[in-house]
């Protein structure tokens, strides 16, 4: 049985995503009798559909030109049809909207009324409407899986299952790549912020508008996934105590390493005093969070085992799109659709 799925989204991760699925089709059937029929994928402006497959190789083959293509349905909304087609699985990889969760969030929920399994990488739905979509999920049965929203590749959440004997106590986090470029080349060469600020975007590291990046809401919605996956909390972006890096200056950084620290934008939840904090903190020089450029890590604080930390490129499409296919296998599994 084949699992057949609707992407909504072809910017830089639903193309990554797509690539890798092509890429990989024969390793897919091969070590995990996986095969998949992708059956529409929706952009803006419309959708490629073909209840008998789209050819990835020739879809891929189209690039930016993908809407001559035959089977393009202008004007198509995902929401009008998430109800008619025969599919398994919904990959929802639409930019973030922080403010609504739109229009990722009706998507999902429009899914999960049909009894259609979720697989996300847009982080807003999660950190705004997470239990609404978990009760719902839970009611219609279906499995709704997000490793992507938080660091990517890095399977920070799916650890869950592998300290189902032990318990976590505290997460203490770097969680935005942007915030972290910035710090580490104001520590490293003493340039004031604005230009550090000026170069991140130069690289393509930080937004044209990098708002949410620089004030810290980035890390504080991938800190609630993290609590709400990881301690079991219900808790929304608004339960938050936010600050964000644009006051930092040179002159602090360099008091904190002639102390022998370092300031670093963090993401903390701790069990204990029920807070979510993300804010600079001075943390030790020798600290595994004293990461440097676009780096994520994440610190686990556990009852029976004490520190758990990984880390990793946190964002980009390749990165995002294998946690994806993760998230993919997982479900197949689950439903009998692989081995």
């Amino acid at each position: 049985m084949k699992v057949k799925l609707v992407i909504i989204g072809k910017g830089n991760v639903g193309t990554c995503f797509l690539q890798l699925m092509k890429e990989k089709e024969k390793v897919l059937k091969e070590k995990f009798d996986f095969s998949y029929k992708i059956i529409a994928i929706f952009e803006h402006d419309g959708a490629l559909i073909n209840e008998n497959g789209i050819d990835l190789e020739e879809l891929l083959k189209m690039g930016e030109k993908f809407r001559e293509l035959t089977y393009w349905k202008k004007n198509i909304k995902a929401t009008e049809l998430i109800s008619k087609l025969d599919i398994n699985v919904l990959v929802e990889t639409t930019p973030t909207n922080p403010d609504t969760g739109e229009p990722a969030y009706s998507h999902i929920i429009d899914a999960l009324n049909n009894n259609i399994d979720i697989i996300a990488s847009n982080k807003g739905p999660f950190y705004l409407k997470y239990k609404e979509i978990m009760d719902l999920a839970k009611e219609k049965d279906c499995i709704v899986k997000y490793e992507a929203t938080v660091a990517s590749c890095v399977p920070v959440l799916s650890i869950k299952e592998n300290l189902i004997g032990n318990e976590i106590t505290s997460i203490k986090a770097i969680l935005n790549g942007t915030c972290n470029y910035i710090l580490s080349r104001m520590t490293a060469e003493g340039v004031p912020f604005s230009l550090a600020l000026k170069e991140a975007q130069e690289l393509g590291f930080a937004e044209t508008d990098p708002t949410l990046d620089i004030e810290g809401f980035d890390s504080a919605g991938k800190l609630i996934i993290l609590a709400n996956e990881l301690l079991g909390w219900s808790k929304t972006i608004k339960d938050v105590k936010i600050i964000g890096i644009t006051k930092i200056t040179p002159q602090a950084l360099e008091l904190a390493k002639s102390d022998g620290f370092t300031i670093k934008h963090l993401a903390i939840a701790n069990v204990e005093k029920k807070e979510l904090i993300v804010e600079p903190r001075l943390i030790e020089r020798d600290s595994l969070l004293n990461i440097n450029g676009t780096l994520n890590a994440i610190e686990l604080h556990t009852k029976h085992a004490g520190p758990i930390i990984i880390m990793g490129r946190g964002a980009g499409g390749p990165e995002a799109a294998s946690a994806i296919i993760n998230d993919l296998i997982y479900i197949a599994k689950k439903r009998g659709h692989a081995r």
